[in-house]
């Protein structure tokens, strides 16, 4: 999951990432936004990543699903959907200094 970081998935605004459903379906959301959330901070990294998801007609419940990226691999992300039309992953990590 390290391999989705805001500078990255920000720079992928406009893309499709795969997401793959329940019984192994698979389809296509896009990217719409990358966004800071209020955690974000020196120590956390905390960010939303927004997905349009209207071709599914609502059909993704909030959970665990298996997302990817060409550029980016695949990753099993949290979701919650906003609306019919729309998905949110969030993402907040403790940042570590070397």
């Amino acid at each position: 999951m390290e391999q989705f970081t805001f500078e990255k998935l920000e720079k992928l605004v406009g893309d499709k990432m795969s997401m793959t459903l329940d019984k192994g379906a698979s389809c296509e959301v896009e990217i719409t936004g990358v966004k800071r959330t209020g955690t974000h901070s020196n120590t956390w990294e905390s960010f939303a990543l927004y997905l349009d998801c209207s071709g599914l007609n609502g059909a993704v419940e909030q959970g665990t699903y298996l997302i990817g990226h060409e550029s980016l691999g695949e990753a099993p992300l949290f979701v919650s959907p906003n609306s019919a039309k729309e998905l949110e992953v969030i993402f907040s990590r403790k940042v570590t200094h070397s």
